[in-house]
């Protein structure tokens, strides 16, 4: 049983588990969280407590640098657990971070042009580590069908914000966020627009830009908590609408944009899904549209936040998109903001083939 054995513990959760429900336009609202990813932690930790897969002072296994790697730290902190992370670089604040909660860290640096690069790479170092240790728990979250379950009682909540949701806007990492709130809304409005947001080096839907912006090449797993260069089995092709590439910079602006208006700040992946969001708002003023703002700004306090690395991008960030550019297929993804109809098919009858890791070597 999952026992919490410090007396804050249950206000901490119910902290980090719930995000806020932000009007950004009169037909926009933005459910923000600090740290999304604490809510499939969260159910994937307690449902193995509960069937036996993880006991009391077990040991966890995972492979991520980001948020998912910060829920389980705080989680495994507050149920006495221990934690094996498999990293990529991280910035000193989320390394601090990790270190300070306990985790045992393990990072890789390089990908050695493996297939889906440090992703791959890091999965790898994560079989030696579960060989090393067989009675660890590996949480899965790529691919373990809990994560997007878990977003059912929160998109419940955003259907008693706002009844009538006509489209939701959401970036993709694991596809647990965009698709677990996406799956209770089409209950209730079987029309619902599905836009899905993606870096255009990501390979998740398939994109095949021969070029990309040069900030969006060096900055890909610098700032991003989004897009991948493996397949993600939480993500739902066929309940997709469209695909929306957005450009580094574009991020960028919209975060810096966001935080002028409202003094709040969210890191890249929220000013991915506040650019696509706000547009797709601006479309038809009397269409409801629900974005998830998944990320804290606190991790990109040496990078989006500070002047000294803004100014190696001036060049870039000057660039302007008031908009997507639509492709009619996957090879004319480019460096700019670009927008495909996905059309709620299957990853194959879209891109011809099963979904695989970017293959090695890719530069764009």
């Amino acid at each position: 049983m999952n026992t919490l054995p410090k007396p804050f513990s249950l206000n901490v959760i119910e902290a980090l588990s719930l995000p806020t429900f932000i009007q950004v336009a009169h037909n926009l609202v933005a459910a923000k969280f600090d740290l999304m990813k604490f809510t499939p932690a969260k159910h994937i930790l307690d449902t193995a407590l509960a069937n036996g897969q993880l006991r009391a002072g077990g040991h966890i296994v995972e492979s991520s640098s980001g948020t998912f790697a910060l829920a389980l730290s705080i989680l495994c902190s507050l149920y006495d657990l221990r934690l094996s992370l498999v990293t990529g670089p991280t910035s000193e604040i989320v390394r601090w971070r990790l270190e300070n909660l306990g985790a045992d860290l393990h990072t890789v640096r390089a990908s050695n042009n493996c297939e889906g690069g440090i992703q791959q790479a890091r999965l790898k170092v994560l079989a030696e580590l579960r060989s090393l240790n067989p009675d660890s728990f590996w949480p899965r979250q790529y691919t373990n069908p809990l994560n997007s379950l878990s977003y059912r009682p929160v998109a419940e909540r955003a259907l008693a914000t706002q009844p009538k949701i006509d489209a939701i806007v959401g970036t993709v990492g694991s596809g647990g966020s965009l698709f677990g709130f996406a799956s209770v809304l089409q209950r209730e409005n079987p029309a619902l627009e599905v836009i899905a947001v993606d870096h255009n080096r990501s390979v998740i839907f398939g994109a095949q830009a021969k070029r990309i912006s040069k900030m969006c090449r060096e900055t890909f797993e610098q700032v991003l908590a989004m897009g991948a260069g493996i397949p993600m089995g939480n993500v739902n092709f066929e309940i997709c609408d469209e695909v929306h590439w957005v450009p580094v910079p574009k991020m960028v602006q919209k975060v810096h944009d966001f935080h002028r208006r409202t003094g709040m700040l969210v890191g890249p992946s929220s000013g991915a899904a506040l650019a696509v969001a706000e547009w797709r708002a601006s479309q038809d003023s009397s269409q409801n549209v629900l974005t998830i703002l998944p990320d804290h700004g606190v991790r990109y306090v040496e990078t989006m936040f500070n002047p000294g690395w803004l100014n190696n991008w001036n060049e870039e960030l000057i660039q302007d998109w008031g908009g997507p550019r639509d492709v009619v297929s996957l090879e004319e993804v480019s460096e700019g903001w670009c927008r495909y109809q996905w059309g709620r098919r299957r990853y194959r009858d879209v891109a011809g083939s099963d979904p695989a890791p970017r293959p090695a070597g890719y530069n764009p």
